[in-house]
């Protein structure tokens, strides 16, 4: 599972990785939950339902066909961060952040052990928001670039262990490395000797 800061490269990563060994990786893309769910409670409950499903997947597959790595593009730590900067910045409410909370443990998605690895990426928010700066002006990421949310949302997943257990996940700041660099750190060696780092910042601008 890899979630993080917007721009940290997580989806150009994985696309990567997948394109290089499509034999030995299988990546679930992000979850887009359905336009019509009347409530953020329902919109929380849906990502956290899909974030369950994915570990009952991954392990399926991972029995079928030993060996075969899977990953997550985003996971339960990204759904919680967003109810949470949402809070802190007067978007949402405490409530609606501490439900998000009781799911993801009812689900069992916070648990050490519930993942095999959970990587999160972290960048700084003024380097977060150059990245993505071709998406600067889409209304539909307005969010996304407001310096206010986005400092929220990296306060949480730079003090995650304050409301995760801190076994239950791996940090890494990616502000002046790769996320590329820090996946190929995550993988057996024996395939990390066919894959090459690149340079230190995303490949290509990426969409929050």
């Amino acid at each position: 599972m890899i979630d993080g800061m917007p721009g940290a490269g997580k989806t150009t990563a994985l696309h990567r990785l997948q394109d290089t060994l499509p034999h030995q990786v299988v990546v679930f893309p992000e979850a887009q939950p359905p336009d019509d769910l009347i409530s953020d409670e329902a919109t929380a409950r849906y990502l956290l339902t899909e974030a369950q499903g994915r570990l009952v997947d991954a392990q399926r597959l991972q029995q079928a066909h030993p060996g075969l790595l899977v990953f997550s593009d985003r996971c339960h730590i990204g759904v919680l961060a967003y109810r949470y900067a949402l809070q802190v910045t007067g978007q949402g409410s405490r409530q609606d952040f501490d439900r998000a909370l009781e799911l993801a443990d009812h689900f069992g998605l916070t648990a050490p052990g519930a993942h095999d690895h959970v990587l999160v990426l972290l960048v700084d928010p003024a380097e977060s928001v150059a990245r993505r700066s071709a998406y600067a002006h889409d209304d539909r990421y307005r969010l996304w670039f407001d310096p206010d949310f986005l400092d929220a949302y990296h306060r949480f997943l730079t003090h995650l262990g304050t409301w995760l257990p801190p076994d239950s996940f791996t940090t890494h700041d990616a502000t002046t490395s790769s996320a590329w660099t820090v996946l190929l750190s995550a993988l057996p060696p024996h395939l990390t000797e066919r894959l090459a780092p690149t340079p230190a910042t995303a490949d290509r601008p990426e969409a929050p």
